[in-house]
């Protein structure tokens, strides 16, 4: 039993790097988390990319070391502070183009794919068309308002709507004079996105202020 944790322990040491990068990226990002066997894989892949950030600084820092310039010694410890170091900045890039689209959509240019960073069509339309939206609700209602925060599934979760109005039969807004209003996802049936006329998120501002007038 010793012999066993005295494995185990130090394959644990090697992979706890990539388990904090996946981690961080699933707290972050609205992706599910997979099952055990798929969370090993991941954190292998980011342990490798990790260990391989390691030895490539490691080799740097004992070349600058063999030309005089030392700044303390590369042992235990140090590989394990960038281990930790790399972790924290994989983790984050990783949010970070999984949130923004830009690896999927320099690859969608050159026609390597047509898919997004994004978990599922139905978080890419929210996070891409940033706009006031309709909610058509089952009992035949419809409110107008703005997507504050919406569920990452269209199964379940709820919408918290900004500024929302309800909408009268002839599609105009009634006074309403709650400024957010909780939705579940269960109640709608589908979502309307409303045309975009600036075209602009930078002048959100402006478009609220002009539904509160309303």
């Amino acid at each position: 039993m010793d012999d066993l944790v005295k494995e185990v322990i130090p394959l644990l040491q090697y992979l706890i790097p990539g388990f904090l990068s996946a981690w961080i990226f699933y707290s972050l990002t609205a992706f599910k988390r997979p099952d055990t066997f798929g969370q090993i894989v991941q954190a292998l892949i980011f342990t490798f990319v990790i260990q391989g950030a390691v030895l490539g600084i490691g080799t740097l820092c004992l070349w600058v070391g063999s030309k005089g310039f030392s700044v303390g010694k590369w042992d235990a410890r140090a590989e394990t502070a960038w281990a930790f170091s790399f972790s924290l900045m994989l983790g984050i890039f990783a949010c970070y183009l999984a949130l923004s689209d830009k690896l999927h959509a320099g690859l969608r240019r050159r026609n390597l794919t047509k898919q997004s960073s994004y978990p599922s069509e139905w978080f890419c339309a929210f996070a891409q068309y940033q706009r006031f939206i309709t909610l058509h609700l089952n009992d035949e209602r419809r409110v107008l308002g703005w997507p504050v925060e919406w569920p990452r599934e269209s199964a379940n979760g709820q919408f918290v709507m900004q500024y929302p109005r309800w909408l009268n039969d002839d599609g105009q807004p009634a006074s309403y004079g709650a400024e957010f209003l909780l939705i579940d996802s269960a109640n709608v049936k589908w979502v309307e996105f409303s045309p975009s006329s600036e075209g602009s998120v930078c002048r959100l501002p402006e478009h609220l202020n002009s539904y509160q007038n309303i």
